[in-house]
């Protein structure tokens, strides 16, 4: 038997696309996706329009998703995990206070600009058409506590929490940014200055509470 040609074997082998390559590729996919998504909304979305604006054959977004309810669903994973990383970066080596001040500035920043509003709709549609919008914010809130019980951990200054629970401080913190985003949303109250007039509000209330909590008189 004729041994291999190693140079058909390589051509083979770079007619294949790298796990890398197949990654950036659905990433590239998602990101024009969520570009059409913004320029037309869920009515005017169409495969073909995601294909010209990532500049791939409607084919290609066919291999790695089998419809437009598969490619929703991804794309909503792919948001919400940009979204917690952003602010997983964004608290850096701030000092706890300072860094979860900063934090309740980022969370209605990105609450109220065009890509949140339309992170909220994805989410809805997507619990309209299968019923899994509410558990996919559910995952999202989940990966946003474990964040912020992050930031408690590996700050140096722990003890600001006092010897409160770290899940139930970063429950707590959570539950105080979305309750005030619903309440200026339904005020129709928003702005960069009031963001940051809130921010300093709500830290210094917070962990007055927890300091409560861990020394009761």
């Amino acid at each position: 038997m004729a041994a291999a040609d190693p140079g058909a074997c390589a051509a083979a082998r770079r007619g294949r696309p790298s796990l890398a390559e197949a990654e950036a590729l659905s990433g590239r996919i998602l990101d024009a996706s969520w570009h059409v998504l913004h320029d037309g909304g869920f009515e005017a979305f169409t495969f073909d329009r995601v294909a010209r604006h990532a500049h791939i054959g409607k084919a290609t977004i066919y291999s790695r998703f089998g419809n437009k309810i598969d490619l929703m669903r991804a794309l909503l994973a792919r948001r919400i995990t940009i979204r917690t990383d952003q602010l997983r970066l964004q608290a850096g080596d701030l000092p706890m206070r300072e860094a979860f001040r900063r934090r309740a500035v980022d969370v209605m920043t990105q609450l109220f600009s065009p890509d949140g509003v339309m992170l909220e709709r994805l989410i809805d549609w997507l619990d309209q058409e299968i019923g899994e919008g509410q558990s996919m914010r559910g995952n999202a809130y989940r990966h946003a506590i474990e964040s912020i019980a992050e930031t408690i951990i590996h700050s140096p200054d722990r003890s600001a929490i006092g010897s409160c629970d770290i899940d139930v401080a970063a429950r707590f913190w959570l539950e105080g940014l979305l309750g005030h985003a619903r309440l200026a949303t339904s005020e129709g109250r928003w702005s960069a200055q009031q963001a940051e007039r809130w921010a300093d509000d709500y830290t210094r209330f917070y962990f007055a509470g927890l300091q409560a909590l861990a020394n009761p008189a």
